[in-house]
């Protein structure tokens, strides 16, 4: 199938990041590591983040009469390390009225442990005239169309543009293929702009490559109206290797997303 011809949900920025989830074990989902989704040649954590989301997310969304809200997403690396293809398995921790939280177990090509995540997600009511599309076919669909591998990374794919990398200032104009149903920026999105912006801050202060290897996520408000502006400082000194990042919408001038994250420094050959 040409690119013309496959429909246009399937075109967005997170439909090219090539979440899978499994069509048989619907805890089960995988991703396979494109050059382009990774960054010094470690996948970064914005992809698994909407694994996690395809998992999780998109089998909740079909389940429910509601909308579903990621509200916290929390992630840790097990060792930093490339991998050719990820598989995420989920477990349920809570499903309450409002709140559900599972979390996920990632792992290699050769079930080593590549990390571990927990997520949060919120029910919350369509507005009035509002329609879901139907997500049970469109995840069906995800889960057995072969899409075009990503030609360029995945943060130039979504317009994010690094303009300060002293104070981790990195800015994107939310543009369609980056919304989810609703008018919101996904999040994983939202995590990709808060992991370029804490990866180059760091960067630029160690005056070295690195690798974002922890990330504590709060998404309180989705991007919609832009540009979506990050900034970036250390929490302690810059040896703690922990940056706080906030994402404003300037359109609205509302903190819409914040995270805590861990850096590590590498070494590239």
């Amino acid at each position: 199938m040409s690119e013309a011809e496959f429909p246009s949900e399937f075109l967005s920025v997170m439909a090219r990041m090539g979440a899978r989830p499994d069509l048989v074990d619907v805890s089960k989902g995988h991703v396979n590591v494109n050059e382009n989704l990774t960054s010094h040649g470690i996948i970064r954590v914005a992809p698994l983040m909407l694994l996690a989301d395809t998992v999780v997310g998109m089998r909740l969304e079909s389940l429910v009469e509601d909308w579903t809200f990621t509200t916290d997403f929390s992630f840790r690396r097990a060792g930093i390390t490339a991998a050719e293809n990820i598989e995420a398995r989920s477990t349920i921790l809570r499903h309450g009225r409002r709140l559900m939280v599972e979390e996920l177990e990632y792992v290699n090509e050769n079930n080593d442990s590549v990390g571990h995540a927990q997520i949060t997600f919120m029910r919350t009511p369509l507005r009035e005239g509002e329609a879901k599309p139907d997500v049970a076919k469109v995840r069906d669909r995800m889960g057995s169309l072969e899409l075009p591998a990503l030609e360029q990374p995945v943060e130039e794919l979504a317009g994010i543009s690094i303009v300060d990398k002293n104070t981790g200032k990195v800015t994107m104009m939310p543009k369609e293929a980056v919304r989810r149903p609703g008018g919101f920026v996904q999040g994983a999105i939202m995590t990709l702009i808060g992991e370029l912006s804490a990866q180059t801050f760091a960067e630029a202060h160690y005056n070295t490559s690195c690798v974002v290897t922890g990330m504590d996520v709060r998404y309180l408000i989705g991007g919609r109206s832009g540009p979506l502006v990050t900034h970036a400082k250390w929490i302690g000194s810059p040896e703690s290797g922990v940056i706080k990042v906030d994402l404003v919408d300037e359109g609205y001038d509302v903190l819409s997303c914040t995270f805590l994250a861990q850096v590590q420094s590498i070494k590239v050959s």
